[in-house]
C-alpha cells in the first residue's frame, strides 16, 4: 500500500524550503504549497475539499515556492498532479481514519521511526513508516488509513495527489 518511487529531490535543500516557509503555517497544520485560481488565502487553501471542488482545480503553484526544489519535484512527476500541501502533524497525535478518492505521494521531510501510517484491514491493521530518504512514496489512500505521530518531535511530509486516477 506505499512503496518507494524512483522519483527522488534532494532532502537538505527541501529542508531548506520547509524552514524558509515555516513561519507561514501561521498555526494551521497544513501550509498550501498549490491553490485554487479563485483562493482568498491562497497559503491555507486546504484542509477538507470545499464543496465541488477537486484535487485537480489546485492548479496555482504558489509564489513562496517557485524556483524551490518543491517546483522541481513537481515538474519531474511521471504523473499529472494537483492538490499538493505541507502536512505538519503534532507529536503525540492521530488523524481521523479515512479514505481518499485517489493515490497520494509523500515526501518526507522530516519524521522519525515513530511516525506511521496506518492502514485498517478487517478488525486489525498494517503500521507502515516513510524515511526521509529524499524519495517519494506512493501511498493506495483510497484505501482505509491514518496517520499516527507516536513520538515528542513534530513530522512534516510534502503530500501531493495524483490526479491520474481521479
Amino acid at each position: 500500500m506505499i512503496r518507494r518511487t524512483d522519483t527522488h529531490a534532494d532532502l537538505d535543500a527541501m529542508r531548506a524550503v520547509l524552514e524558509r516557509v515555516y513561519p507561514l503555517f501561521d498555526g494551521h497544520a497544513q501550509l498550501s504549497v498549490t491553490c485554487r485560481a479563485d483562493a482568498e488565502d491562497r497559503l491555507h487553501d486546504i484542509g477538507w475539499l470545499p464543496d465541488g471542488a477537486k484535487d485537480s482545480d489546485y492548479t496555482v503553484i504558489n509564489p513562496e515556492f517557485r524556483g524551490t526544489v518543491v517546483e522541481e519535484l513537481l515538474k519531474k512527476l511521471p504523473f499529472p498532479y494537483g492538490r499538493t500541501r505541507l502536512m505538519r502533524m503534532a507529536p503525540k497525535s492521530c488523524l481521523s481514519i479515512h479514505a481518499d478518492s485517489s493515490l497520494r505521494y509523500h515526501y518526507a521531510i522530516t519524521t522519525n521511526p515513530d511516525c506511521y501510517i496506518m492502514f485498517k484491514e478487517g478488525d486489525t491493521g498494517t503500521l507502515r513508516h516513510i524515511p526521509a530518504d529524499g524519495h517519494l512514496y506512493e501511498m493506495d489512500a483510497r484505501k482505509t488509513h491514518t496517520a499516527i505521530n507516536a513520538s515528542r518531535k513534530e513530522r512534516v511530509h510534502l503530500v501531493i495527489c495524483a490526479l491520474d486516477r481521479e
